[in-house]
């Protein structure tokens, strides 16, 4: 008979060197969403050498009284047709002013010498001015701007029963708390709350009307607002229509519009003031993402104190409602070179000038191996028409998540079997048993049995007793059942095994 083999699985271990970790030659990149508002409104220059403050007239328009009376045309020699009463309208004119306003930014110092060590140093700063400096610019610039927004808005209003307006305020040191007066929104943003604009902006001269209703303003919000809005509701008008662009819409979405409700295009912007609720009437701004600890540096997350704000602020915006006015510096002498600096948050690289060390010593760069990146913004913001923005601050609602069970029970635990292997035919292997000679009796000493060459554990087989294959086939059932199952052939004169277990049994009759 064939004997079966047996693999020890320690034959497999391998010795083949191997040096851990092991770096992919391919730099992962974190990915963020680009979202601004440079570009959005009309644009000119601060022209240097006009001052820090600049002040502006606008002229007024004047509503005449269309409730004076109109008077009879008479032929009375007394109240002679070429004299006439008049009614006065007059005109008026307004003065503002606006500041020029900065902000410096700056990266720590690199050092040539250190990066010419750094194994992948070129890919590392492409990413650094692609991907974090570049786009540090935009968001700046769009906070900057977006803030100005609603701080200039002539109107602001909560969402709480009568719209209420409210003030903004900050905390001195930053933008971190607003105030509003104490006023406090308990309701989100709706569409009947949207179109209660419209005839004020139409009047305001925001917008144009004709036989086909009014022209179109813009809402700035997020896009859960967005969505929410445009919700089946049984409160809501068949007036106020609801739609998105066709995706060869271009000239829409190149402006960051998605849609529109009722008479409104709604730009979704990827980073609206969110703000958690301190005190009434106090609330403090949350970011997007958070920057924590890495391998080396720090990297950005995602706040989740973010997402789960409920405040926010979102604009009726216009393009001409502001004017944005990047300075703009030139040359006063040409025996005065002085450097001509972008003050457009366009990112340079400094090698002198570099500030002190930490023992307060000017820092020597002699040798010019060290150098950072910087980037100025000063400009300043003229509200031409304050009157066409009304800042929102209003609940912001998630999608709702609703979980729904399965109609069907669950079965519980099964008992699988996903063999693959074709079933395999039964093995009989038949024995012929041998007498001891003296007494004519059946049996194996205990531990004597070998299985593929094995010697097996078990007990004694038999006694002097055990004369008949039928006792003998009892006795290896009660001995030797590891084995299989044991029984006699049809003429009663062999033992037969099936299911046997082993492919080479050896059974040691004591003779």
């Amino acid at each position: 008979m064939a004997t079966g083999d047996q693999i020890n699985c320690r034959q497999y271990v391998s010795y083949i060197d191997t040096q851990l970790p092991y770096f992919d030659p391919e730099i992962v990149k974190d990915i963020r969403p680009a979202d601004g508002l440079v570009g959005y409104y009309e644009t000119g220059s601060f022209e240097a050498q006009t001052g820090t403050e600049h002040t502006y007239d606008r002229f007024r328009s004047v509503f005449p009284n269309l409730t004076t009376v109109w008077n009879p045309v008479s032929t009375d020699g007394c109240n002679s047709a070429c004299d006439c009463i008049e009614n006065k309208i007059g005109w008026g004119w307004s003065r503002f002013t606006y500041k020029l306003m900065k902000q410096c930014w700056g990266t720590d110092l690199l050092c040539f010498d250190e990066i010419m060590t750094k194994t992948k140093a070129k890919e590392h700063l492409a990413f650094v001015i692609s991907d974090i400096l570049r786009p540090a610019t935009s968001l700046i610039m769009t906070d900057f701007l977006l803030r100005n927004a609603f701080e200039q808005a002539e109107t602001k209003v909560v969402v709480t029963t009568g719209l209420p307006s409210f003030t903004i305020t900050w905390d001195a040191g930053g933008y971190v708390y607003l105030n509003t007066g104490g006023v406090d929104p308990t309701g989100i943003l709706t569409p009947q709350i949207l179109q209660s604009f419209v005839k004020k902006q139409y009047f305001l001269g925001a917008i144009k009307a004709s036989e086909k209703g009014y022209d179109h303003l813009e809402l700035h919000t997020d896009v859960d607002t967005y969505r929410n809005l445009c919700k089946d509701d049984p409160y809501l008008k068949s007036s106020y229509r609801f739609g998105e662009f066709p995706c060869d819409q271009e000239n829409y979405y190149k402006y960051g519009l998605s849609g529109w409700v009722g008479d409104y295009y709604v730009r979704t912007d990827q980073f609206p003031w969110r703000f958690v609720k301190v005190s009434a009437g106090r609330y403090q701004r949350v970011m997007p993402y958070k920057n924590v600890a890495t391998t080396e540096g720090i990297r950005s997350v995602y706040n989740e104190d973010y997402g789960k704000a409920i405040y926010q602020l979102s604009l009726i915006n216009n393009r001409r409602a502001m004017r944005v006015l990047p300075f703009r510096p030139e040359a006063v002498n040409p025996n005065m070179p002085f450097a001509v600096r972008d003050y457009g948050g366009k990112w340079g690289f400094a090698t002198h000038d570099l500030g002190a060390d930490c023992n307060g010593k000017p820092i020597d760069n002699t040798r010019g191996n060290k150098g950072k990146f910087f980037a100025d913004f000063q400009l300043a913001v003229k509200p031409e028409h304050p009157e066409w923005m009304v800042a929102i601050l209003h609940k912001v609602q998630a999608p709702c998540i609703v979980i729904i069970d399965t109609c069907n029970p669950d079965p519980g635990a099964l008992t699988q079997d996903y063999n693959s292997a074709a079933p395999v035919c039964p093995t009989i292997i038949t024995f012929t048993p041998t007498k001891k000679a003296s007494d004519g009796s059946y049996q194996i000493l205990a531990n004597t049995a070998r299985c593929n060459d094995v010697t097996l554990t078990h007990a004694a087989v038999g006694s002097a007793a055990t004369t008949t294959i039928d006792l003998l086939v009892t006795a290896m059932n009660g001995s030797l059942s590891q084995l299989g199952t044991w029984g006699k052939t049809a003429d009663g004169l062999q033992l037969q095994l099936t299911a046997a277990t082993c492919k080479n049994i050896v059974l040691p009759f004591v003779l």
